[in-house]
């Protein structure tokens, strides 16, 4: 019953596809060179959906926005059955502050004031939900490790 629900989800929002696991991987970022910092972002995000992907998720959407405030990925964890709103973080390993924690207050109020948004326009009453973060952290540009953080307190 959840399934039909998402399906007609689907249709309306108009993407497909995911799953997710944790891992550390090689990848060249020779592309990414002289990039500005957005097309890091999307480089990032890339990731994320194709590790999601590996983890049985379904990718609802990407890149949603409401007012001022953007949920990165939208997507259902198919072993339980609920809604994932997933914030994507890359960071150097060099990098002071890990992903997790850049994750501040104020974000926190956009993100709760989107994620609020989102779910009045495309869900019905006593659909489960939860936030994760994914942290991706490049070594040298070229090898990575992903973080992925479930149910982080936003709410």
């Amino acid at each position: 019953m959840i399934f039909r629900f998402f399906r007609a989800l689907l249709s309306r929002v108009g993407r497909l596809a995911v799953k997710c696991r944790s891992f550390v991987h090689s990848f060249s970022c020779r592309a990414a060179v002289g990039k500005c910092p957005t097309d890091y972002g999307k480089i990032g995000e890339d990731l994320a959906v194709r590790f999601l992907k590996r983890k049985q998720f379904l990718v609802l959407c990407r890149n949603w926005t409401f007012d001022r405030g953007e949920i990165d990925i939208v997507a259902l964890d198919r072993n339980c059955g609920v809604l994932v709103f997933v914030e994507v973080k890359l960071r150097s390993c060099e990098s002071l502050v890990p992903g997790y924690f850049a994750v501040n207050k104020k974000k926190k109020e956009i993100l709760r004031r989107t994620c609020r948004a989102y779910l009045r326009k495309f869900t019905r009453c006593g659909v489960s939900y939860r936030f994760d973060v994914i942290e991706i952290r490049m070594r040298n540009g070229k090898n990575y490790q992903i973080l992925h953080y479930e149910n982080v307190k936003l709410f």
